[in-house]
């Protein structure tokens, strides 16, 4: 895939502007969005061959997915949201230990939802070009950053209290964030949710542990989202998006 998107910035890059700059979300949409993370713009910076290349993304989470969807609780004062656990946890573990690493700077915008705001940059001094050497930064980003959304969710499935509940995990945390679950899903009751998010947090600290040293652990947006994890309960009550629509017709 590097190859690949190596040849899809070139192409853009004919088109670019004067200053050099050109809108590349789409192909990053199609090549890196998937259920736990959006790509919500990309805009590639290439003058030329002999010149160093970079690119500034940014990035949604499940809450930006999941925002044309109805909700019944809008609460939005906490740090963040339940659902965008999958892609949070790994996604904010990268930014602890990715830079230096194609990654020249990031950061968190938070206001509706979690954003995170990516810029790579790739050297013209590297074999190959600066075209090659962004691509490889991003590709290596972003796949490390699936892998381990799908690390989080495997613990949660082989997990010995829960991974017999043969459930969503997804749904659940997205019933957590106020939003009303799919009609095929049935919330879980209030007892099981609190065990559930118990573990979803075990498994959380779990990832963190195991892909980061005692120094990055201790970093303030790890800290903070250590922090916000340990105080995470289950909202008093669920509703699945068949219940809201059952309440409007009467």
């Amino acid at each position: 895939m590097i190859s690949q998107l190596e040849e899809q910035l070139e192409a853009a890059s004919k088109g670019a502007k004067t200053q050099g700059t050109v809108d590349v979300s789409l192909p990053l949409q199609v090549m890196f969005s998937n259920t736990d993370r959006t790509v919500i713009k990309a805009v590639l910076r290439y003058i030329g061959p002999d010149r160093d290349a970079s690119l500034i993304m940014i990035v949604g989470l499940r809450s930006d997915i999941l925002s044309p969807f109805q909700k019944f609780n809008s609460d939005s004062k906490n740090k963040f949201q339940p659902c965008d656990i999958p892609g949070l946890v790994p996604g904010l573990a990268l930014l602890a230990s990715s830079h230096n690493n194609g990654l020249s700077l990031s950061a968190i915008s938070r206001e509706d939802a979690t954003r995170f705001i990516l810029v790579f940059e790739g050297l013209a001094e590297r074999k190959g070009g600066s075209l090659k050497a962004l691509s490889a930064a991003i590709r290596i980003f972003m796949k490390r950053w699936t892998e381990w959304s799908d690390v989080l969710l495997s613990t949660l499935k082989r997990d010995p209290v829960i991974g017999h509940w043969n459930t969503d995990w997804r749904e659940v945390l997205a019933g957590e964030s106020g939003f009303a679950t799919m009609p095929w899903h049935s919330p879980l009751p209030y007892s099981e949710r609190e065990v559930g998010l118990q573990r979803v947090v075990i498994a959380s600290h779990a990832l963190l542990a195991s892909v980061l040293n005692s120094n990055q652990l201790k970093v303030p947006m790890i800290a903070g989202l250590r922090d916000w994890l340990d105080n995470l309960r289950p909202l008093p009550e669920v509703i699945a998006s068949a219940q809201i629509s059952e309440e409007a017709e009467i």
